[in-house]
């Protein structure tokens, strides 16, 4: 599988140029056996390598990526997750986050490698002359344009849409140092490049008959993030509206492709092991692998079921982050999505080392303090681990997703009315996530009631008519149950910030929730690191700077 034992560890050297400034005597000395980007890139071989370090950016070097940082940045600023008394400073969750802040540097670092790196990918594999299948060189194409547009796309989320814009490889010494990028510019390069990937990429079905593929882009990630970018555009492009029917052409063809469906069991999507990961619902995830390294040496882990899962006081966890009060009232009774995603009352059990089975009334009387918040069952595994770093695959796009999307798309474009049966309106959609939720999940822990019952949350037209309020929402619009149902299947999956973001900025009311915690639209984005911003003097930073 791509970015599992096979992550190129000589990356850095050959495809990243570091963000510092050095002085080098001009000496015209060359060792013709040393690897560099002149003497690589001559084989077919060589030529598929070039897209991994794009890859691997998204877990990233400095932990920048998924390994850790992203979950806090990503996560901390939602009305979902706070900031436990484990780290009582923890700036992302109370929009007052320094330009100094380790957790932001790594991040612009690491996500900033990958675009470096897919820009060396795209002029190598473009500009290469050997012997390689013109299909084959299409696909690494079109992941180098993919995970150009990924990667950008993270860092427009962190920082706003004036960070700086590189489209082609480093080639003078002054690009290393360009202004702001002009607004709607980057925007309008992940559009392009989602789109690209979009033609060039094969299908889900094609690619991965050959395991050794299992995790590359693929066509349908590709249409999947070009239409998220459409939905996105209030937060990429600031202030601009979302544009609901290029992401419903876009959606669609993911739909139609038939690549994809829902699992049965909804836990199966965070769970550990190849019979579960890169399933039939995945669309994109990140590829993860624990080596023989510890905290993060091995540079292609995560440390997410140590930071943020079972409370603290069970099983050695330190529990940073975790999900609050309005997260636990936001799931319906009677949705089994609940117990697969939280430690919380009535849940799971968890297995210390020890040998120990800890209950919720376990979890919560080892608890010192923060004893109103909860844990996170999703990506954390049932039993406690010697180690700390984990190799649970990271969901980032999931089939559940596509169809919410499509959802919101049509209901935005007048189809609210339409029958559940009618596959041109929302309703078709949104009860198709409903239906998977309230299924038997005969491989879960016994005691848990839905491992032999049915979950019975209502159906949508049932919503619709039922009077219900949920966290001072009432379940009166499809605008509403589609808001809802994002916020309980998707929990602890890095959206519910960006969701209100995008929704806020076409009403302002969907930001009350956040407006509550301190947040104001000057801390929309992050500031620019402030060692960027002192090595790189024709760099301003943005209002939070």
């Amino acid at each position: 599988m791509i970015s599992k034992k096979n992550i190129l560890r000589t990356y850095v050297a050959l495809a990243v140029v570091p963000f510092v400034s050095s002085c080098m005597p001009n000496m015209d000395l060359n060792n013709p056996e040393q690897l560099s980007v002149d003497t690589y890139y001559k084989t077919e071989a060589q030529l598929e390598a070039a897209v991994i370090p794009a890859y691997e950016a998204l877990i990233g070097q400095n932990q920048g990526g998924y390994a850790r940082a992203l979950y806090y940045n990503l996560m901390a600023p939602g009305d979902d997750y706070d900031k436990t008394f484990k780290w009582s400073n923890l700036y992302q969750d109370t929009y007052t986050t320094p330009a100094n802040e380790a957790l932001l540097k790594s991040s612009w670092q690491d996500l900033f490698n990958g675009v470096f790196a897919a820009n060396l990918a795209i002029e190598k594999i473009t500009g290469f002359e050997g012997s390689i299948d013109s299909s084959k060189k299409d696909r690494l194409l079109g992941e180098a344009y993919f995970l150009r547009a990924l990667n950008y796309m993270h860092l427009v989320q962190l920082f706003g849409e004036t960070i700086p814009y590189w489209d082609h490889s480093i080639i003078d010494a002054a690009e290393y140092y360009p202004g702001n990028a002009e607004n709607g510019k980057i925007y309008a390069l992940i559009i392009s490049d989602f789109s690209k990937a979009a033609e060039l990429l094969p299908l889900r079905s094609t690619l991965y008959a050959d395991v050794a593929n299992k995790g590359r882009a693929t066509k349908g990630a590709a249409q999947a993030y070009l239409a998220k970018a459409y939905l996105y555009r209030p937060i990429l492009e600031r202030g601009q509206a979302a544009e609901f029917s290029k992401a419903a052409e876009a959606l669609k063809k993911v739909i139609d492709s038939n690549e994809y469906r829902l699992m049965d069991n909804f836990r199966e999507n965070s769970m550990w092991g190849t019979d579960h990961e890169n399933n039939a619902e995945s669309v994109f995830e990140i590829q993860m692998f624990n080596g023989p390294d510890w905290m993060g040496g091995d540079k292609s882990d995560s440390w997410r079921w140590q930071e943020i899962g079972v409370p603290d006081g069970t099983g050695g966890a330190w529990w940073n982050l975790a999900p609050n009060q309005r997260t636990f009232d936001e799931f319906e009774e009677g949705d089994p999505r609940k117990f697969m995603t939280l430690w919380c009352p009535g849940g799971a059990y968890y297995t210390e080392i020890s040998g120990n089975v800890a209950d919720w009334d376990y979890m919560i009387n080892h608890l010192s303090s923060d004893k109103h918040l909860y844990g996170t069952r999703k990506e954390c595994p049932d039993y406690q681990i010697a180690d700390a770093d984990n190799e649970i695959n990271t969901r980032l796009m999931r089939y559940s997703d596509v169809l919410l999307m499509y959802a919101e798309c049509l209901s935005e474009l007048g189809n609210d009315s339409k029958p559940v049966t009618d596959p041109s309106g929302p309703k078709y959609y949104i009860q198709q996530v409903r239906d998977r939720a309230n299924k038997v999940v005969p491989s879960e822990q016994p005691h848990l009631w839905y491992q032999h019952d049915p979950g019975y949350i209502l159906t949508v037209d049932e919503l619709l008519a039922s009077g219900k309020i949920i966290n001072g929402v009432p379940m009166n619009s499809i605008k509403n149950i589609i808001v809802h149902e994002r916020f309980v299947e998707f929990c602890g999956e890095y959206l519910r910030y960006f969701d209100l973001l995008r929704w806020g900025m076409a009403d302002s009311s969907w930001l009350s929730s956040i407006q509550a915690l301190g947040w104001s639209e000057k801390a929309m984005y992050y500031p620019f690191p402030e060692e960027e911003l002192a090595n790189n003097l024709n760099l301003k930073g943005n209002a939070m700077n």
